[in-house]
């Protein structure tokens, strides 16, 4: 019966020491070991890594997807960066950056979010609608761009290496949202083609379509997020990626002046 009463014990004792490492095993708590995560990231206080994004971004809107010109100096870039704070995901191996987004503010009544001056007539009268909230509490995330080229530039990939790879897309979100709660700018729109709200949706992310399509390199739809709903009620998916500290905060305040 002792021996018995012993292989319960020890049966539930591994089962509770199991249970407190699931966190440690699930993949996103393992995306430190291969990715640097920053946020917060301006053009005035790190103009080189910004280049790097621009770079970036060329590669993806202007080289392959054809969303923008071409230049010489193979940047992509524009008016609302300077009012912008921007996400970089960094390969440690690598030393590059593999994905990136930003958050564009607001800092006075004649700043526009890109997505208002491109579908402002397609917007619903709601209380989504940008126009009645103040400009210092609204932001919109555009810009995100992933390099997926860079997993052919790794030699002797691990299987848990690779495994982390379609969770870049997470943590873009995660901290994009991270960013404009910390910034007091809860109120978060976007401009984004139906997959995009699809991925968000099935991600856990309460995304809400606030107007009609808006022909805009293809189709697509203004839509609402609230950041601090977001982040005060973590969907189950992003758990872990709140739970970790491998994440950089380089947030600046941007002001008026500044930008």
């Amino acid at each position: 019966m002792q021996v018995k009463l012993e292989s319960h014990q020890s049966k539930s004792k591994s089962k509770l020491n199991s249970g407190s490492n699931l966190i440690q095993l699930n993949p996103l708590n393992r995306f430190g070991l291969y990715f640097d995560v920053e946020r917060g990231i301006t053009a005035i206080e790190a103009p080189q890594m910004c280049d790097e994004i621009y770079r970036l971004r060329h590669k993806i809107y202007c080289e392959k997807l054809k969303y923008e010109t071409l230049n010489k100096q193979g940047i992509e870039k524009d008016a609302f960066d300077y009012r912008s704070q921007h996400v970089a995901i960094t390969h440690q191996k690598l030393k590059k950056i593999v994905g990136c987004t930003r958050v564009v503010n607001c800092f006075s009544e004649d700043d526009k979010l890109p997505m208002e001056l491109l579908s402002n007539k397609q917007l619903q009268d709601s209380d989504y609608n940008p126009n009645k909230l103040p400009r210092n509490s609204i932001c919109e995330i555009s810009r995100l761009a992933i390099d997926q080229d860079f997993k052919q530039e790794i030699s002797d990939v691990s299987a848990l290496e690779q495994s982390l790879y379609p969770l870049v897309v997470l943590h873009l979100y995660y901290s994009s949202l991270k960013l404009a709660a910390e910034s007091d700018r809860p109120h978060v729109y976007l401009l984004s083609e139906s997959r995009l709200i699809r991925s968000m949706r099935l991600a856990g992310i309460k995304i809400e379509v606030i107007g009609d399509y808006v022909a805009h390199k293809g189709l697509r739809k203004p839509c609402y997020i609230n950041a601090l709903e977001f982040i005060e009620n973590i969907p189950p998916k992003f758990v872990p990626i709140s739970q970790n500290n491998y994440e950089k905060s380089a947030i600046q305040q941007l002001s008026a002046v500044s930008a």
